[in-house]
């Protein structure tokens, strides 16, 4: 079986070679000469001032209360919004757009989230070096999802150059352990591992670095792709890479994954156990591994079960699997829509958090779940 999944995997890039080689060498150069043509800027309502986020947006089924709200809270904490929207807009969303937004920008969806980003940095262009702060934001995520977070205050009070959510690929992917006295073999972070990265939904970029006429020139050479993948690995983690490459730049996160194995240490077993439990995994060899072990927890160790959510995390990113415990004891802003897609237990475990929230904003997901088939595929809502 594994043979023939790896055979499958070299047949998809030997047909794929074609496309994808293409798309690196024409592909930015096909974006900003003939499809950005097509691209339509409007000024907005709200001024501009030295703090600036990039909204990235993609609604599919229009305009919703939390992209409003979104932009709300950014305005409330003195950011500029530029609105970049990868689809055009009705004549009525665009005027609730403008209404909260210094600019916004209508263009082709080539290049995925970071041909949106690339668009809106380009725009800004000389006003990058100005400004304060930079915020990436896109909407696969719903965000603030409580009134009391305080991740712009972390921005501010961190002191560090680039900032991301959370992080990917700190922890090692090792082959899933068999035995439990396979279970505390050392799995430590780094974030020089080669994958590493800070997830794109959401970075922050100091002055240091928008001053940098290196940081500009990253996003106007950055070769654009219609593979998504492919713009993963060139955006995602090449300017998070670009970031490390560069040691005068400070980098962390809002959920610090180096932090996590003392963050769970100092919690009793039986909390352990419940974040275990809780876990939202889709991944279908995570989740035999997650089973297999799950029914006897309760005569491991605390050092066995810590590291059991530690491998779990290093195998499914943390904003999957343990966005519960994130959410409800972090006070974490952020939820991935995906999670509503991946499948039916999944979807189930996520509505449940939803289900939690402060009741307007809970009446805010809900009513966008109920509009969007993708989002309610494997749930029944009210």
């Amino acid at each position: 079986m594994k043979l023939l999944r790896e055979i499958s995997r070299i047949a998809k890039q030997f047909i794929s070679f074609p496309i994808n080689f293409g798309n690196y060498i024409f592909g930015t150069f096909y974006y900003d000469n003939f499809l950005s043509k097509s691209k339509k800027t409007y000024s907005g309502n709200i001024s501009f001032n030295e703090r600036v986020v990039i909204f990235l947006i993609f609604p599919e089924k229009g305009i919703t209360k939390s992209h409003l709200r979104s932009l709300n809270h950014f305005i409330k904490n003195n950011y500029s919004p530029l609105v970049i929207c990868n689809l055009p807009l009705s004549t009525q969303d665009q005027k609730e757009i403008l209404s909260n937004c210094w600019t916004l920008i209508e263009r082709k969806n080539y290049g995925y989230d970071f041909g949106g980003y690339r668009e809106g940095i380009l725009f800004l262009n000389e006003k990058l070096k100005k400004l304060d702060n930079l915020i990436l934001i896109n909407d696969s995520t719903w965000f603030p999802i409580s009134h009391d977070n305080t991740y712009f205050d972390f921005i501010e009070n961190s002191n560090l150059d680039f900032i991301g959510a959370t992080s990917h690929y700190g922890f090692p992917r090792l082959q899933l352990p068999t035995e439990r006295e396979d279970l505390t073999k050392p799995l430590n972070f780094n974030s020089r591992n080669r994958r590493f990265h800070y997830a794109s939904y959401a970075l922050s970029f100091s002055n240091k670095i928008l001053k940098d006429n290196s940081f500009f020139n990253f996003w106007k050479k950055l070769r654009l792709s219609g593979t998504k993948n492919i713009i993963v690995r060139r955006g995602e983690v090449g300017i998070t890479q670009y970031v490390l490459k560069n040691k005068n730049y400070s980098h962390g996160s809002l959920i610090d994954s180096r932090q996590l194995k003392n963050i769970l240490k100092n919690l009793s077993k039986e909390i352990l156990i419940k974040i275990a439990q809780e876990s939202i995994i889709e991944n279908t060899s995570l989740k035999k591994f997650k089973n297999k072990f799950l029914r006897n927890l309760e005569d491991f160790s605390k050092d066995e079960v810590t590291a059991f959510i530690i491998i779990l995390v290093s195998r499914q990113i943390i904003v999957f699997s343990l966005i519960k415990f994130l959410i409800e004891e972090l006070n974490f802003p952020f939820l991935k829509k995906m999670l509503l897609k991946l499948d039916e237990e999944s979807a189930y475990s996520t509505y449940e958090i939803i289900k939690k929230l402060d009741h307007e904003i809970f009446d805010e997901i809900n009513s966008e779940i109920k509009e969007n088939r993708l989002l309610r595929g494997f749930i029944s809502v009210s």
